[in-house]
């Protein structure tokens, strides 16, 4: 009796896990958009207006088609850069450094369209100095204790509240290039100045730590560059990476990041001050 009562439900069981049904999703693939990522500082440089369009969601990064042959120009109410397309979608201003404390609009005329964001540059303190260290970490997964290099940073913060940062830095070995350790937004270090505000601890801010060791060796240059940025840049930044590390039963659909650009664009256009310092690892 109870083999003929187990057999058919465990035959409805198997036949209920085995069905199948294939869903098509709407991606909304006719849609492109036009995708503008601006960056520019008061350090003098040529800085990079890199514009390009949606694509299909099928297609990898290297497929993603660039927007060629715009009219980009800067400008802070007073003077205006134009930027030249040096190789498809990537335009340049010349070598110059823009003033903080003012604000600076972008302006793209792409295919019939004009795109505008604008940003203002706050100015920021200077770095004091940096340090490289190294301490003692044991992993969970082997047991073993290894060496793992650090970075602080020495600087006293403005008092106030209203102010925020972005930190990046990267690494020249002997004989090298420098090497970006933080390539991607993943990498970088924001905060608002609610962390440190007009503080200034005396082992400094560890903002950058869990390094290997191969990484910094004797004889390396660390230059770390730190960003005075706007609160809309920041909120962007935080919507970046809510939008990333995300994936729980119950978050909520996806949608478009704010941006600072009018006319259905993407991306963001930044005005930041930029401070570097450099140190060298014995």
């Amino acid at each position: 009796m109870k083999i003929r009562i187990f057999l058919p439900i465990f035959i409805i069981a198997i036949s209920a896990c085995s069905c199948t049904k294939d869903i098509d999703f709407d991606l909304n693939e006719e849609q492109e958009r036009i995708v503008i990522d601006g960056f520019i500082t008061n350090v003098k440089q040529k800085h990079l207006i890199k514009i390009t369009r949606t694509t299909s969601f099928f297609k990898t990064y290297a497929e993603v088609p660039v927007a060629e042959n715009a009219n980009v120009v800067l400008s802070d109410g007073v003077e205006s850069y134009l930027c030249i397309e040096e190789t498809p979608g990537n335009y340049y201003t010349s070598e110059l450094a823009f003033e903080s404390d003012k604000n600076y609009t972008l302006t793209v005329d792409y295919e019939g369209k004009t795109y505008t964001a604008s940003d203002y540059m706050n100015s920021t303190n200077d770095i004091d100095t940096i340090v490289t260290f190294e301490s003692e970490d044991l992993s969970f997964l082997t047991g073993k204790i290894k060496l793992l290099a650090s970075i602080a940073v020495f600087i006293r913060e403005t008092e106030g509240i209203g102010d925020y940062y972005l930190w990046k830095y990267q690494v020249k070995k002997p004989d090298t290039a420098y090497k970006d350790m933080t390539p991607t937004f993943t990498d970088w270090i924001f905060f608002p100045d609610d962390f440190i505000e007009g503080k200034s601890p005396p082992d400094g801010w560890v903002f950058f730590d869990k390094i290997p060791t191969s990484e910094i060796v004797p004889g390396s240059i660390v230059r770390v560059q730190m960003f005075g940025i706007s609160k809309g840049y920041y909120d962007f930044l935080v919507g970046l990476r809510q939008q990333v590390f995300r994936g729980g039963l119950f978050d909520g659909p996806q949608a478009n990041i704010s941006t600072n650009f009018n006319n259905g664009a993407l991306g963001y256009f930044v005005a930041a001050s930029e401070d570097i310092a450099y140190t060298t690892k014995e």
